[in-house]
């Protein structure tokens, strides 16, 4: 029997940063003659008896985590994926964010978990191309055999001019075809308070020879999110899971070899060749130059100048100064965005969202077309689908055949 480990109730009220005695206010505890609300509370994080299921969720919704978290064998670690790639000031800067991916990945890595289960019922064969390169190849050999295997057309990225969307959907439907699960996540359910920001991670990879997975921050900008989806594929290539951050000089060497493999692949020297006279270019003349081109391949800005400065086709300052710029320019976009939102919201203008669309094209038809084989014969019961899809058991069959619902109304 699955039962709750009690150490995770006070790790994630800490990770929401709150005393127990507020969260016990927010939970609803109240004093009685034999104990205090901060007492109760207390004895549910000893151990001292076991927390009911509408406490529970209501811990959930408090801490903003996934009830499953609490049912973890400890609390979520990112070591627990692989290696951390990020810089020191990543791991750091935001602690509740941080807090916040811990539980992601264990959440993800869970339904990793679950998808090698339910292939490998289905007799599924070891895919060849994990583990099957090394950095002694180099980043040329490496882009090539990654190209050739997906079968991955650059005209074809590069066929619709300023419609990173577009560029990007084709990418994931050849990474896809592979056999990688790509998922698109950024938040633990709660998209206004458990939101982790580009600046903590970017993507993830879990390198695995049946059910290997991509994960991509889905607030990143699409260009950006093409870069980081082949530079986590590099990943599998090389056999290594880890958590990636954003393009960083001081990146460990696996991570700049990562990029450049990723670079090679959407940015081939030849094309580079257009920007190579930029040294005598002022700031201003530079980053105009090299936004055109990036919108006109459908490239991040960040990518095109990180190429630039490994060609030496700008100077280490310029790109200093650049990649500041554009992570300054990003936050000021998303922030402009979330203000732009809460306008329309409270004019009446905004068009509401259904979660159950968005979630679904987070996972991807790859996943969803295997839950669906497997609820249909039995193999996913209920329960363990709603571990891998995110949604209530009793809403599995509705969200994995939405037409069957628009049916029966």
């Amino acid at each position: 029997m699955v039962t709750v480990n009690h150490e995770n109730l006070e790790w994630a009220r800490n990770a929401a940063k709150l005393s127990i005695a507020d969260a016990a206010k927010k939970l609803g505890f109240t004093s009685s003659s034999r104990s205090t609300a901060t007492e109760k509370l207390q004895k549910l994080e000893n151990g001292d008896r076991p927390p009911t299921q509408p406490q529970l969720s209501k811990m959930a919704n408090v801490y903003r985590v996934p009830v499953v978290a609490f049912y973890l064998d400890s609390e979520p670690r990112k070591s627990d994926l692989g290696e951390d790639y990020r810089t020191i000031p990543q791991r750091s800067e935001d602690s509740v964010a941080n807090a916040h991916l811990a539980i992601l990945l264990s959440n993800v890595k869970a339904r990793q978990s679950i998808t090698r289960d339910l292939l490998e019922d289905e007799d599924a064969e070891p895919l060849r191309f994990v583990s099957s390169a090394s950095t002694r190849m180099g980043a040329d050999r490496v882009a090539s055999s990654i190209v050739e295997t997906m079968e991955f057309n650059l005209k074809e990225y590069q066929r619709r001019p300023s419609q990173p969307r577009e560029a990007f959907n084709y990418l994931r439907s050849r990474i896809q075809s592979i056999g990688i699960f790509v998922l698109l996540m950024s938040d633990l359910g709660h998209p206004q308070t458990t939101t982790i920001p580009v600046s903590v991670f970017r993507g993830f990879a879990i390198s695995d020879d049946i059910a290997p997975y991509v994960v991509i921050n889905r607030k990143d900008d699409k260009r950006a999110q093409s870069f980081t989806a082949l530079h986590e594929v590099a990943h599998l290539w090389l056999g290594t899971s880890g958590i990636t951050g954003t393009i960083n000089e001081t990146s460990s060497s696996l991570e700049q070899f990562c990029n450049r493999v990723a670079g090679r692949i959407l940015l081939p020297r030849r094309e580079l060749t257009a920007l190579s006279k930029m040294h005598n270019d002022s700031f201003d003349t530079a980053l105009d130059r090299i936004t055109d081109f990036a919108h006109s391949k459908n490239l991040s800005r960040a990518m095109v100048a990180y190429s630039l400065k490994l060609e030496d086709y700008i100077s280490q300052t310029m790109w200093y100064r650049i990649t500041e710029w554009l992570l300054r320019d990003h936050a000021l976009r998303e922030q402009r965005e979330k203000e732009q939102r809460e306008l329309d919201k409270a004019l009446g203008k905004s068009t509401p969202i259904d979660p159950n669309v968005v979630r679904r094209s987070s996972l991807g038809e790859p996943l969803l077309s295997l839950a669906r084989r497997s609820v249909a014969s039995g193999a996913l019961t209920p329960t363990r689908a709603s571990t891998l899809l995110g949604v209530n058991p009793r809403k599995v069959r509705t969200f994995l055949n939405p037409e069957r619902l628009r049916q029966e109304g």
